[in-house]
């Protein structure tokens, strides 16, 4: 949420010295950003893992395995930060435009390579030629809006209530962006959790080989494992060996890995914010309804992202981010 820049007074009177000036911090300004959703997790197509079906080249692949080819990293993290920020960008299409200090203080993180103007501006540049993003300048600002996850340059919408398997998704949680994992992850364990986030989306564990995520989703099996290195490394990631019956191997068994999220990303967890939602979503319904019975005008809005009810709407965003 962008920030006021007028000057606070101290004690006597005066303006406190800019040194000492209260700054927010990366923290909250994700805090802000992400205000606006209500559920605490962002949906997002599995069209950005895998496509459903096979392309030209009888392929699945999309765009995650293009922009772990491309190594577009910062790429991938500002764009799972605009569609989780999408309410509050779009809040701020009417007033003051995001500066791009605000997603720049956003992005920082202890184990992230520190973000300047520039990065930013080329992030934005490649996410457009990637066809995730529509832009425009408007003297010092750039207008933003978010396409489908697939990299066609389809409008975004967001999937949830949609019918149709290019609108099946996954979930990101915010806790994603508070903990600071986003900054822990190289771009192989980015993609790595962003493809077992889809896979156990409904199921607890997930069984794969290296060999198979190549085949399936475009990824490298060396990108593969070393994005299942870097998630155990980070402590949310477990494997489960299970030995199993191989009738054409010498040995007579297999081994199998089955893979699970742990914490705030295990399916358990990621269930329960749903289920939470879907409690709210429920009574937002029945008290509308019954203001309705009664005759009674609808419950006016709430003054607060963060205490709002919306959690945004349907159809393409329009933001501002200035100097990007």
């Amino acid at each position: 949420m962008t920030h006021s820049h007028d000057e606070h007074t101290g004690p006597s009177g005066e303006p406190p010295d800019s040194a000492q000036a209260a700054v927010a911090s990366p923290e909250d300004t994700r805090k802000s950003l992400l205000a606006g959703q209500v559920r605490g997790y962002t949906q997002i197509r599995n069209l950005l893992v895998q496509l459903p079906e096979d392309d030209a080249n009888g392929s699945r692949s999309s765009v995650l395995a293009r922009a772990v080819t491309s190594r577009r990293h910062r790429e991938l993290l500002l764009y799972l930060l605009l569609l989780g920020a999408r309410p509050v960008v779009e809040s701020q299409q009417e007033r003051e435009p995001l500066a791009a200090a605000v997603w720049i203080r956003a992005l920082t993180a202890s184990g992230e390579q520190p973000w300047s103007t520039t990065t930013l501006s080329r992030a934005w540049s490649h996410l457009e030629e990637m066809e995730l993003i529509t832009a425009r300048r408007e003297k010092r600002a750039k207008w933003v809006a978010p396409c489908r996850e697939d990299g066609t340059g389809a409008p975004y919408e967001r999937p949830g209530g949609r019918s149709g398997r290019e609108n099946h998704y996954f979930i990101l949680p915010d806790s994603f962006w508070h903990s600071g994992l986003f900054g822990e992850l190289s771009l192989p364990g980015l993609a790595m959790f962003l493809l077992f986030l889809k896979e156990t989306n409904k199921k607890p564990e997930f069984q794969i080989s290296a060999e198979r995520v190549e085949d399936w989703y475009g990824i490298s099996r060396r990108s593969a494992q070393n994005g299942i290195e870097d998630l155990e490394a980070n402590a949310v990631l477990l494997k489960r060996h299970v030995s199993e019956p191989e009738p054409l191997s010498g040995s007579g068994f297999t081994t199998r890995i089955y893979y699970s999220l742990t914490g705030d990303f295990s399916y358990k967890s990621r269930r329960a914010l749903q289920e939470e939602a879907a409690t709210v979503v429920t009574k937002r319904a029945a008290d509308a309804a019954a203001r309705a019975l009664a005759g009674e005008p609808p419950a006016p809005a709430k003054k607060t992202l963060k205490k709002s009810k919306k959690g945004g709407g349907e159809g393409t965003v329009k933001g501002h981010v200035a100097d990007a």
